[in-house]
C-alpha cells in the first residue's frame, strides 16, 4: 500500500481473497458508505461489498465475489442483464489484460448518464469482478491498493 494511503481502513474478509483500502472520507470532503451484502442470485452464492460517495462521483467501486464460477461465465450472464438494462450494444467484449502481476478480464458498459469499467480475475474456484467509474482517479487509486490473499 502506499504510504499516501495508509489512514485508509483495510477491508478484508475471512475466505473472501480481495483486498483493499478506500478513504473513510473522499477529497472533495464526502463521507464513504460501505455496503456489504450476501445473497444468492442468478449467478448463485454471491458476496459484494459496495463503495460509493453518495452526493457525488467521487467514488463508485463494487467488488462481488461469484463462488464456482468461472470469469467467462459470469461476463456471459451479466452482459445479457445489462443488455436488457441499458440496450443492445450498451456492452463491450471481454478482453484479456492484467492488474500489476495478476491476469485479468475487462470490459465496460455505457448507459445515458455514465459509464463503468470491469476488471474480473479468477482466484482458486472463484471469480471476483469490480465495477468501477473510470472517469474518477481516486477509483484508480482505491484499485491500486488491491491485493489478493493467499
Amino acid at each position: 500500500m502506499e504510504l499516501e494511503h495508509a489512514d485508509w481502513p483495510r477491508f478484508t474478509r475471512p475466505g473472501f481473497r480481495l483486498e483493499f483500502c478506500y478513504p473513510a472520507v473522499t477529497p472533495q470532503g464526502h463521507a464513504v458508505e460501505r455496503t456489504e451484502e450476501q445473497a444468492v442470485d442468478h449467478c448463485g452464492d454471491i458476496e459484494r461489498v459496495h463503495l460509493t460517495s453518495r452526493d457525488c462521483r467521487e467514488l463508485y467501486v463494487e467488488v462481488v465475489r461469484f463462488r464456482d464460477l468461472a470469469t467467462q461465465d459470469e461476463y456471459l450472464q451479466h452482459r445479457q442483464y445489462l443488455d436488457q438494462r441499458f440496450g443492445a450494444g450498451s456492452v463491450s467484449g471481454l478482453t484479456e489484460t492484467s492488474l500489476r502481476e495478476w491476469p485479468a478480464w475487462a470490459y465496460a458498459f455505457r448507459w445515458d448518464e455514465g459509464e463503468r469499467s470491469v476488471l474480473s480475475f479468477q482466484v482458486a474456484r472463484d471469480t471476483y469482478r469490480i465495477i468501477y467509474d473510470p472517469r474518477s482517479g481516486l477509483n484508480t487509486q482505491v484499485l491500486a491498493t488491491l491485493t489478493i490473499a493467499e
